[in-house]
């Protein structure tokens, strides 16, 4: 673009598309301010941005870019500046006619309609850089991770997972026996045999009355002594409900302890 600079119409007059730049140029008394005025143009001519103000001593000078779309000659009124006193008081310049003359861009010696279109031309890749898409993202995963990152620090202790039971561990029968405490013995003498039938009839609860269970081991595991099993269960659970001689419980559990090792070594 070339820069035509008009204050007296002098110079070589601008071309149709050109920047021309239109000044008004006032006095500014001391301690006073200055302010471009607004300025719209619509037509054959047009703004092309913001005015720029200069100062050089007590003269300050508004500058309007402005572009002509049409040759020729064209007058139009350049809106005075404003001015601000030390006071607060504003004072509008009046507006003054300036006449700009444009040239053509297009040959003079041929008709426009006779000559060649111009190829179009490409498009302007324009690289942005800003950090807003960044800091968007950054704050849609400050979002997200939020409540996660709250959970996180308010969640309880950890749950201790529970430990398999070891098999082989035998209760000190004898101890609780001469303790007094044969029915804990029964119980417990129970409860051992129960665990390794069940252990080896899938689908079976450890807490199944013992006439299922009895038919359950008649039907899985034909090759079990199921009569043995049923004498020794009851028993047991008999000594545990009622008041039976210490002798009796211990040999019962001692019963139950051979049996228990007669069905882990048959499975």
């Amino acid at each position: 673009m070339i820069l035509a600079l008009i204050t007296l119409l002098q110079g070589p007059a601008p071309t149709v598309g050109d920047t021309i730049w239109l000044e008004r140029s006032v006095e500014v008394p001391a301690g006073a301010e200055i302010r471009a005025a607004p300025w719209n143009l619509d037509g054959d001519l047009g703004l092309l941005g913001q005015p720029l103000i200069r100062r050089e001593g007590s003269i300050a000078t508004v500058a309007y870019p402005v572009v002509a779309w049409t040759a020729g000659t064209h007058t139009l009124l350049v809106p005075g500046p404003v001015l601000i006193g030390r006071d607060g008081v504003t004072d509008s310049m009046v507006a003054e006619p300036q006449t700009i003359r444009v040239a053509s861009v297009l040959p003079a010696d041929r008709p426009p309609d006779q000559l060649p279109v111009q190829p179009g031309a490409g498009l302007v890749q324009e690289r942005m850089s800003t950090p807003w898409p960044l800091l968007a993202v950054l704050a849609l995963l400050g979002l997200v991770l939020a409540p996660v990152v709250w959970w996180w620090r308010h969640r309880g202790p950890p749950m201790v997972a529970p430990r398999p039971a070891v098999h082989g561990a035998s209760p000190p029968l004898a101890e609780w026996a001469e303790a007094g405490e044969s029915r804990a013995v029964a119980a417990a003498a129970s409860r051992s045999l129960r665990g390794v039938i069940t252990s080896h009839l899938p689908g079976v609860v450890p807490g199944l009355v013992t006439s299922r269970l009895i038919r359950l081991v008649q039907e899985q595991r034909p090759a079990w002594p199921a009569e043995e099993i049923a004498t020794v269960l009851r028993a047991l659970e008999s000594a545990e409900y009622a008041d039976r001689p210490v002798a009796e419980v211990i040999s019962l559990a001692d019963r139950a302890a051979v049996l228990r090792r007669r069905l882990e070594g048959a499975a």
